[in-house]
């Protein structure tokens, strides 16, 4: 078996916290913990063994931020590989067969362009050399977690689909307003992750189960499984230290919720212990899901998206459509061809006043030389503009340059013959049938 067809037959359990275990076995304030799978790897054995005795079905590496930008803070950068590789080898020994190793990967603390310095090239460079290194050390799943920004998630999934062939889980963590801090609500999470090839969606971490009940239904009604690790409740002080009042058997009280919205792996986050992990797999190993395949859903996810916006496919042929057309404005075109880009800014802010749907985004450009360009426009334009992009072009290479750095899901249109197929890694949906008028 494996754990895309384990994932189909039965509830898998998770583990719960590795930043508690660490802590409670010695670790102090600002030392890196992911350095310690190379200095002190009996305490990481101990606790890989501790989530294996409670019944975890997957457990996941000490590697959390074990990312290059974050290590050089330690300066431990020459040390990345090692530490990946280690963390990944020494889970995978513990495991010995008995469950699976993912490895965790969490968000790189630095914001995306336009709001930060962080560029989607170094962002995806730096994911990559994570997913490598944790590969090589022989993990059998890409746990990508605690995520708040969709775009920067969905570049870890590309980085990790296009550079390994483990399953991927991505876990978003969603505020008590049931949308991520970027604005992205559980549908379209779902919608995007899923169309880009994600082997599972979940939600980690933000506050306790009981919150959590909300996301897991917004989750269910995709139709799609899922994983649910929530925080061990909210945390409080008491005599200067942190402390998880949630008890393990309160906090396994809402695993029957979790599993009638549709959830198959289960685990916990900040605060857990293997003592909450034993509860949710007696829990589990009793449940009436547990060895049910899941047959016959077609999950609902058939929208594009922007990152806070959706249309169904449905909708499309009726839909309001606003247009950011560099092939005819010939100011736009001349502008960005000066390298102009607040050229795109200021067409963009024009169509905040236009009551659309979706935005047409088209650059043919066949003869420019810049296969960025299409790209450009739509990294400005996605600033301003909410709805989701309909992207056109017959030129494959400033098509797929574009798609890749489109924040959602995007719709494309191209009469290029070898399109057809080509941007399934990117989700993207051609909408040539939907708006027919459009040559």
């Amino acid at each position: 078996m494996s754990f895309r067809d384990d994932l189909k037959q039965k509830v898998l359990v998770f583990d719960g916290s590795m930043g508690r275990m660490l802590f409670e076995n010695g670790l102090g304030v600002g030392t890196c913990p992911e350095e310690w799978n190379l200095s002190h790897p009996e305490i990481l054995r101990k606790i890989y063994k501790g989530y294996v005795d409670a019944g975890s079905d997957i457990i996941q590496t000490n590697t959390f931020q074990s990312h290059i930008i974050k290590l050089d803070e330690y300066g431990l950068k020459d040390k990345h590989y090692e530490i990946n590789y280690q963390a990944a080898k020494l889970a995978k020994e513990v495991a010995g067969g008995k469950c699976y190793v993912a490895a965790s990967m969490g968000p790189l603390g630095k914001l995306l362009e336009p709001f930060g310095d962080l560029t989607f090239e170094k962002a995806y460079d730096t994911f990559k050399a994570q997913i490598i290194a944790v590969a090589d050390g022989g993990a059998d799943i890409i746990s990508l977690e605690t995520f708040t920004d969709i775009s920067e998630l969905r570049i870890a999934l590309l980085a990790a689909k296009e550079n390994c062939s483990l399953p991927v889980i991505c876990s978003v963590s969603y505020e008590q307003n049931g949308r991520t801090l970027m604005g992205t609500e559980p549908g379209i999470c779902a919608a995007i992750l899923h169309s880009m090839g994600a082997d599972l969606i979940g939600t980690n971490c933000s506050f306790g189960p009981e919150y959590m009940i909300r996301i897991a239904e917004s989750y269910g009604k995709t139709g799609l499984p899922f994983s649910v690790k929530p925080n061990a409740g909210l945390p409080g002080i008491v005599d200067g230290k942190q402390v998880f009042k949630e008890t393990p058997e309160g906090f396994a009280g809402f695993v029957p919720e979790f599993l009638r919205n549709g959830a198959r792996l289960l685990g916990g986050c900040c605060g857990t212990t293997p003592r909450y992990i034993a509860e949710i797999a007696k829990l589990v190993r009793e449940t009436d899901v547990e060895n049910k395949e899941i047959t016959g859903i077609r999950p609902d996810v058939d929208y594009i998206t922007s990152a806070s916006q959706k249309i169904p496919f449905a909708a499309i042929g009726a839909a309001g459509l606003g247009r950011l057309d560099v092939n005819a404005d010939a100011t736009l075109r001349d502008s960005l061809k000066d390298g102009d880009i607040d050229a795109v800014t200021d067409a963009a802010m024009d169509l905040l006043d236009e009551d659309s749907d979706i935005i047409i985004v088209d650059a043919d450009l066949e003869n420019s030389e810049d296969s960025l360009l299409l790209a450009k426009v739509v990294k400005e334009a996605q600033t301003y503009l909410k709805q989701p992009f309909i992207l056109k072009s017959n030129n494959i290479k400033v098509l797929d340059a574009a798609l890749r750095v489109y924040k959602g899901r995007a719709g494309y249109i191209s009469h290029a013959p070898q399109a057809a197929g080509m941007f399934e890694k990117y989700g993207a949906v051609d909408c040539g049938g939907f708006l027919i008028n459009e040559k």
